[in-house]
């Protein structure tokens, strides 16, 4: 019985997507960590109801972004020839992800996100069909 063996990218560049999808995992549990603090703000505040449902589940969304793109990320290492488009993809999208951070005022959640940029495009690059 034959079996199909999962073709990768090339070792330098599955380190360079992990590194990356660490550090997003890494900004996803901590943005997601502040969620019951918003949810608190927003029922003690005097906004309308519709606000303080619907502002908490705003607040969570770039949290699950992030994981999204961390499954990405973890799925290009095995997608063997689309990897390369995959992650310039996903660099692309991590970068615009970044410029918002920057317009919002968060230079340290910036400069994460394009630090995984990087490091998703230089994974892009090195990535080969082996």
């Amino acid at each position: 019985m034959e079996t199909k063996s999962v073709r990768r990218i090339p070792l330098r560049a599955q380190r360079l997507c992990f590194a990356a999808c660490t550090l997003l995992f890494a900004m996803a549990i901590f943005h997601g960590s502040g969620f019951t603090y918003i949810k608190g703000l927003t029922l003690e505040s005097n906004i309308e109801d519709f606000l303080q449902q619907i502002i908490p589940v705003l607040f969570i969304h770039p949290s699950f972004h992030l994981l999204a793109l961390v499954a990405f990320g973890i799925l290009a290492v095995f997608s063997g020839a689309a990897a390369r488009n995959m992650l310039f993809l996903i660099a692309i999208l991590v970068f615009v992800d970044a410029i918002l951070g920057f317009y919002l005022g968060g230079m340290i959640p910036g400069i994460s996100l394009s630090s995984a940029s990087l490091l998703f495009a230089l994974a892009a690059w090195q990535a080969k069909a082996e």
